[in-house]
């Protein structure tokens, strides 16, 4: 499939093009439009709209993603971006080409696996990701962002088989089989021992860890992180607060083990988290994280942010079977 991401300005838009083939993603091409100033608004924005023709002819893009705009202070420069995301919204909608639309935070979580990360974090995770890209412009990275973030989430609904019994990605980073296989086979397969040396030692000294009081830079962290959350974050968390699920007290960013977890049940040690990145060092990292909590006698679901938000009640089962495990 072929992406172009758009990231919207009256001044200047982004754009940038990828391939994607399953996981593996290709840097086709990048660019700015740069629209005159001083033109009046009709000519600036009929400049932008032939602009981006001109690129969605030359390189016939599959589907189209476009960043959603941020509210300004000053009201007359929310108006004109507005209008000018509106012909970046137009031009790809005009040949029949889908057009999706993601938030800052949304696309910065899925790159770098933060969603208040800075310009410089997704330049970098740009880079890293596309091999073969040179950054030319940080609105072109912006664009490429967008694009990878599509494609994340055009991987994610692809991989939906729409049964009575695969009906969510199973927590892991999407691999196996649906939620009811997934318990079925948990129940016959049999718990693993730890080792009779070192593994005992190992597990207590993580209870002892996960249980002792968090640093103050441990809290600020989690704080900070309450505070800038995604809206994916807000959406499952509008299920878990207030015990909606099964009476089961959910905390979010938590700090636990010197990590912020998305959200803990210190009730069942379950702990949910999300998956936004698919690149190779936010896997590993994940791997990790969940190996040290999982020690410390933590139950850990992971759940790709796709899976919130198309299907949200699935997400919800799966947290409700898994914490009466």
């Amino acid at each position: 499939m072929r992406l172009l991401g758009l990231d919207p300005g009256l001044r200047h838009t982004g754009w940038g093009v990828i391939d994607t083939t399953g996981n593996r993603l290709v840097h086709v091409a990048d660019g700015v439009v740069n629209v005159r100033a001083g033109q009046p608004l009709a000519e600036r924005l009929s400049d932008l709209f032939r602009a981006l023709n001109e690129v969605l002819t030359r390189y016939a893009p599959d589907a189209a993603a476009v960043e959603e705009t941020f509210v300004n202070k000053n009201p007359a420069s929310t108006l004109k971006l507005g209008v000018a995301r509106g012909v970046v919204l137009l031009a790809p909608a005009e040949r029949g080409i889908p057009v999706h639309e993601y938030s800052a935070n949304l696309i910065k979580k899925s790159v770098v696996g933060v969603g208040h990360a800075d310009k410089m974090q997704v330049q970098m995770m740009v880079r890293r990701l596309l091999p073969g890209f040179v950054l030319s412009s940080a609105d072109a990275a912006d664009a490429l962002a967008v694009a990878i973030c599509h494609a994340h989430h055009a991987a994610t609904k692809a991989k939906w088989i729409v049964t009575p019994e695969i009906t969510l990605s199973p927590p892991g980073r999407g691999q196996g089989e649906g939620v009811h296989k997934l318990a079925r086979s948990a129940e016959a397969a049999p718990s693993p021992q730890p080792s009779p040396r070192r593994g005992e030692g190992v597990n207590a000294a993580r209870s002892v860890e996960a249980k002792r009081k968090p640093t103050v830079a441990e809290t600020e962290r989690a704080r900070r992180l309450r505070r800038d959350s995604t809206d994916v974050e807000l959406l499952l968390w509008r299920r878990l607060r207030d015990r909606q699920i099964d009476e089961l007290k959910f905390r979010r960013q938590e700090p636990v083990l010197g990590f912020t977890v998305d959200f803990v049940c210190h009730e069942h040690n379950l702990v949910i988290e999300l998956d936004g990145g698919q690149h190779a060092a936010a896997a590993t990292r994940d791997e990790r994280r969940t190996r040290m909590l999982e020690q410390a006698g933590f139950r850990v679901l992971r759940f790709w942010n796709g899976d919130v938000i198309e299907n949200l009640d699935g997400v919800v089962e799966a947290i409700r079977a898994g914490a009466v495990r």
